[in-house]
């Protein structure tokens, strides 16, 4: 009788192990049939190397220097930071221009579709959402650009790679900012030009739908600070991020293509035009959903243009 019931029981958690097994299967092949029929929706991506810009003309104004917001940042490294010397930041304000300064002349026209091949990485390369990782989307956001400017491939990041460069712009920023956590717009600019060399970068104030896609194709990866929780993405856990940045890489008639690091499966996210313009919002210090709408285009250094 003993025997017959822990064959019984064997036999129930064999059953239920299989069970799982297939389940897991079953799941992790939906889910990649997903993320390819999601890649498929989006336009074939153009290589950094390869993008003939599709406008001929950006009109650019003389831009004002924010330099009353940026003197207000520490820029000196303390006793107590432990950072590589050849990552201490040299002053360098950033510039704004409105939208309206993104303009075209009149007989240029963007394409119908679009789409940038940006890498792709999670904001936590090794899935380990611990407290650094759960605040390093701006970073990796910022990182994905340079990437995509210095000419590697679109696809997967090694995860080894991303993690290793994403906790060096996080200690960049503790000695540049005295913080890494939520990192404004004109921050995230300040960065781009004190890691990484960046000599033009700018901060347009309330764009359309049409200024960014003028951005996407002319070649220029968009960073768009967002209420992480109007994004409404369902692959977020909980709720989402109260704050989020995110990629815009390119665009299809409604929607926008994105890298979105707050999820591994971010990589060609799209999101509808509304949803993007609705969740643009800057951080401004916890009521991040009326935040100033807001984004960052770097533009690539001369010696990196073909």
């Amino acid at each position: 009788m003993k025997r017959s019931c822990l064959f019984l029981l064997v036999s129930v958690a064999m059953v239920f192990v299989l069970g799982f097994f297939v389940w897991s299967q079953r799941q992790g092949l939906l889910d990649a049939a997903s993320d390819i029929e999601r890649m498929a929706a989006a336009p074939v991506a153009v290589p950094f190397e390869k993008v003939t810009p599709s406008v001929e003309k950006v009109e650019e104004k003389e831009l004002s220097e924010t330099s009353s917001e940026t003197e207000s940042l520490p820029t000196e490294i303390t006793e107590t930071d432990e950072v590589d010397p050849a990552l201490q930041p040299e002053e360098s304000p950033a510039q704004e221009e409105t939208a309206a300064e993104a303009e075209t002349d009149e007989t240029s026209s963007t394409p119908l579709t679009f789409n940038l091949a940006v890498p792709f990485t999670s904001q936590a390369p090794f899935g380990e959402w611990d407290l650094v990782h759960e605040d390093t989307c701006e970073e990796a956001a910022l990182y994905m650009t340079d990437e995509f400017y210095k000419g590697t491939s679109a696809g997967q990041i090694a995860a080894a790679t991303a993690d290793t460069e994403l906790l060096k712009i996080v200690e960049f920023e503790k000695a540049l900012f005295g913080f890494f956590e939520s990192t404004t717009a004109l921050q995230i600019s300040i960065l781009a030009e004190q890691m990484y060399g960046y000599e033009k970068v700018r901060l347009i104030e309330n764009p359309t739908v049409e200024d960014l896609k003028i951005h996407i194709a002319a070649g220029r990866p968009v960073i768009v600070p967002s209420a992480g929780r109007m994004l409404g993405n369902p692959n977020f856990s909980g709720e989402g991020p109260l704050y989020h940045a995110l990629v815009l890489k390119g665009y299809t008639d409604t929607t926008f293509v994105t890298n979105d690091p707050g999820t591994r499966r971010g990589a060609d996210y799209q999101y509808s035009f509304d949803t993007i313009m609705n969740a643009m919002h800057d951080w401004n210090s916890g009521d991040v959903e009326n935040g100033a709408k807001v984004v960052v285009v770097i533009y690539p250094n001369p010696s990196s243009t073909p």
